[in-house]
């Protein structure tokens, strides 16, 4: 077999270009020739992470309030601050934006796995096929987690004339890289997610950090609906959900050590008894921000969130709280009538069972079958809401009116998904839609920024690190 040299990664992976993409730190070089070795590849503590908590300060779930005690917006790391007042270019030269360079050190990983497992020594050729198939789901969600930053949103009219980002198909640290159009990456993450399919196992191996067939139809099912192509997606939400369709009532979760506030989990954070991703029913892959927890102490519900949440939605009772910590001083709700976002799990923010419901009802919506979209939104608020408050919703209680459904739909999307890195995807693909269309607004010390629909603004520019080895890439406009 052609023999490759991986190297562990003891400090960040630093992406170059001219002579080095990939210029790699190394420590112990590790040579992999079975089977076994590249599965361990699949297993290691690099692949576990995900997406970049940070992203979702862009977004109209985010408030970060500047009163003191409880600062939450000096609390944030500088480039958290940029995000959060739309500044396109929150990583200066040197800083580590580890959304992309941990983001295109995993897709190296992935490369070295389907570039070569299939001249290992060891093991059968459907195990290597089985395993190459997760590192094919792997690299397309990476890319098209990239992508999704780092570019305009896919539109099929302008998508092969925008730039997206480099497409890494191969594990070679001296290769040259071009940033490939916005079509060009989706067309490789969708070529990527049908190989994945074919072989990927039913269940998931040893965790759910391992892929299984489910988190293929659920990929495709998310691409699909990004690009607005919605029989595709509802197509493959169906084929998923086929496999693993369980929902996990949270109404028997509670909060295991209760502060002085009604509803708010003590000290270190968010203590509640709702297992980690890896464990939870709900998961069909499991991955988790750098930080497990993603947001959590850190953010504030936005004024506009809080209003989508009641006291019944136990949601809002287990994952955010009236002030954080349990201390008086520190109560937002009081203050500012939001509360904090504290929840404390190791939430899987990578692919799950809830996610796929809510892609079916928003694709049944557009489709005018309102009865079969509110039957997919009334499964997962049957598990979401306290029994004595759960109502389930038919069309005449929108009056059969198919718009105000959708809404409906994509408001309980906004719900269940808050701070899992999709929320600022929706609102690029929704700004595509005149109806959806919104202004975002925050405020800091003293003055308000806006985030106009489809603005440039929504686009974070090209890690520094890696542009400056590649001055013929084009930039993002600032």
């Amino acid at each position: 077999m052609k023999k490759l040299s991986l190297y562990i990664i003891t400090s960040a992976l630093i992406l170059s270009g001219c002579t080095k993409f990939l210029d790699i730190k190394p420590k112990d070089k590790f040579i992999p020739i079975t089977v076994t070795d590249f599965e361990n590849m699949l297993n290691s503590g690099t692949i576990v992470n995900f997406g970049d908590q940070y992203w979702d300060l862009l977004s109209d779930d985010a408030f970060l309030p500047e009163g003191e005690p409880g600062n939450l917006y000096t609390k944030q790391q500088l480039w958290g601050r940029k995000i959060y007042t739309f500044n396109t270019s929150p990583y200066e030269q040197g800083a580590n934006d580890y959304l992309w360079s941990e983001g295109y050190k995993r897709i190296f990983y992935f490369n070295t796995i389907i570039n070569n497992i299939m001249d290992a020594t060891e093991g059968s050729e459907a195990t290597k096929k089985s395993v190459r198939a997760e590192a094919y789901l792997g690299r397309a969600m990476e890319h098209l987690q990239l992508v999704n930053v780092y570019a305009h949103h896919y539109d099929a009219a302008t998508a092969a004339t925008q730039p997206g980002v480099p497409i890494a198909l191969i594990a070679d640290i001296n290769a040259k890289f071009v940033r490939n159009t916005v079509k060009e990456v989706y067309d490789q993450i969708l070529s990527d997610a049908n190989a994945a399919i074919a072989d990927l196992p039913v269940k998931n191996k040893l965790t759910k950090f391992r892929a299984s067939k489910a988190g293929g139809y659920a990929l495709l099912a998310r691409v699909y609906l990004f690009m607005g192509d919605y029989a595709n997606a509802r197509k493959n939400a169906d084929l998923a959900l086929s496999l693993q369709s369980e929902l996990v009532n949270m109404n028997g979760y509670k909060i295991t050590k209760p502060g002085p506030f009604p509803n708010v989990p003590g000290a270190p954070v968010g203590w509640t008894d709702i297992p980690d991703g890896q464990l939870n029913k709900e998961t069909i892959v499991a991955r988790h921000f750098l930080r497990p927890f993603g947001l959590g102490q850190d953010v504030c519900a936005s004024p506009e969130l809080t209003a989508l949440f009641s006291d019944n939605d136990k949601r809002w009772t287990l994952y955010y709280a009236n002030g954080w910590p349990p201390a008086p001083p520190f109560n937002y709700m009081t203050r500012y009538q939001v509360k904090i976002y504290l929840r404390g799990d190791f939430y899987s923010n990578f692919l799950n069972v809830p996610e796929l419901y809510l892609i079916r009802a928003e694709c049944l919506a557009r489709e005018n079958n309102m009865t079969d979209a509110l039957a997919d939104i009334n499964k997962l608020r049957s598990n979401r809401i306290v029994p004595a408050a759960y109502v389930a919703f038919s069309p005449a209680d929108f009056g059969n009116d198919a718009e105000r459904v959708l809404r409906f739909v994509l408001e309980e999307r906004r719900r269940e998904l808050a701070f899992t890195g999709m929320r600022v995807i929706d609102l690029k693909r929704l700004n595509k839609e005149t109806r959806f269309q919104k202004t975002i607004k925050h405020t800091a010390e003293g003055k308000v920024y806006e985030l106009l629909p489809g603005s440039n603004s929504y686009l974070r520019q090209l890690w520094p690190n890696a542009t400056v080895f590649n001055p013929d890439w084009p930039l993002n406009p600032s």
